[in-house]
């Protein structure tokens, strides 16, 4: 016999669910093969440890709401509704439809607003909330304005014949 047959017997042995045949040759092999009776041992220790803890039994009000769990129907809730569609449509399309719905919002939000901002020629009016957001959005540029970022790309991209 095979140790990783063995091994997997074990239990079944231990517990004498193996036939006649089967039993003697387990038997026999753990005999010759030190790994396999090294983990059959460990079996018996942990079965042994498990024998000899208290035995805990349930009280009254155990078995009658065990059976009237079994008998209620499964409640459907929005979180199995959502792990039957992550089954059948998977993670990657999940997470692509979730970036094109960000795009599409980020693009019509950012349309939006930035027609009322960026083009005053249009006439469009502009309120006081809307004048000081597209202000605060200045910080998002590469360089905002009065930074030492934006001194400093001035200053590489100084030329002598800008001087004269």
């Amino acid at each position: 016999m095979k140790c990783r047959s063995v091994q997997k017997k074990l239990s079944a042995y231990q517990d004498g669910e193996l036939k006649p045949l089967e039993q003697e040759e387990l038997s026999s092999h753990l005999l010759g093969c030190r790994s396999c009776r090294k983990e059959y041992e460990q079996l018996d220790w942990v079965w042994q440890t498990l024998g000899g803890l208290e035995e805990i039994s349930p009280g009254p009000w155990f078995y009658p709401q065990l059976a009237r769990k079994l008998k209620e129907p499964r409640k459907r809730g929005l979180l199995p509704t959502l792990q039957h569609v992550f089954r059948f449509i998977g993670a990657p399309a999940i997470a692509s439809i979730i970036l094109v719905i960000g795009l599409a919002a980020g693009s019509y939000l950012g349309s939006n607003l930035a027609r009322r901002d960026l083009f005053p020629s249009q006439g469009i009016p502009v309120s006081d909330s809307q004048s000081g957001f597209f202000a605060s959005m200045r910080v998002f540029d590469p360089a905002p304005p009065g930074t030492f970022a934006e001194g400093y790309l001035r200053m590489a991209s100084y030329e002598e014949s800008e001087s004269r």
